[in-house]
């Protein structure tokens, strides 16, 4: 995590994450010379503008102030356009989780599949006269491993629904 400094204001003394939008409007205030600059350019108040580099809020730039903000940036002489590579990095980020979320759909969906034949393999033998009492803990065992099974794919499930919780592994983000 990087710190930078804004000049003619106190050094900034919590480090940001880099590759998001506080880490980006820090760098862009410290390129064009302070907060109140970068206000100016976002036709927002200087205190707004701070919150954005602040990782424990919420708000950031509109997409017009993160376009001037970028523009202001490269303008001043600064390399890249900090606002747009923090969105792509989130979006690279976010398209990562949401693919890990289907590979271990399609993992979690073989598993289960194996369980369940196994199951309804061994509970078949049951239908067949003379089978052993170990046949019956055979059967008993995998359908409890089944169910179990199961039971973390329908978790895995619910995580796709709409509403899903932010952040939780799942597609429907």
């Amino acid at each position: 995590m990087g710190q930078r400094t804004v000049p003619g204001h106190r050094p900034m003394t919590r480090p940001r994450t880099p590759n998001t939008s506080s880490h980006a409007v820090l760098r862009i205030a410290a390129r064009l010379g302070g907060f109140d600059a970068a206000a100016t350019v976002a036709r927002r108040s200087e205190r707004c503008v701070r919150d954005w580099s602040d990782e424990a809020t919420p708000s950031c730039p509109s997409w017009a102030q993160a376009v001037a903000l970028d523009a202001a940036y490269r303008a001043a002489g600064g390399e890249g356009a900090p606002l747009y590579e923090a969105y792509g990095a989130q979006l690279d980020l976010r398209f990562n989780d949401l693919t890990a979320c289907h590979a271990a759909l399609a993992t979690n969906l073989a598993e289960a599949s194996r369980e369940w034949g196994e199951a309804i393999g061994a509970a078949t033998m049951l239908a067949v006269p003379g089978f052993s009492p170990n046949q019956a803990l055979t059967a008993d065992i995998e359908l409890d491993q089944a169910e179990t099974r199961l039971k973390g794919l329908r978790r895995l499930v619910k995580r796709f629904l709409p509403g899903a919780v932010p952040g939780k592994p799942g597609g429907a983000q």
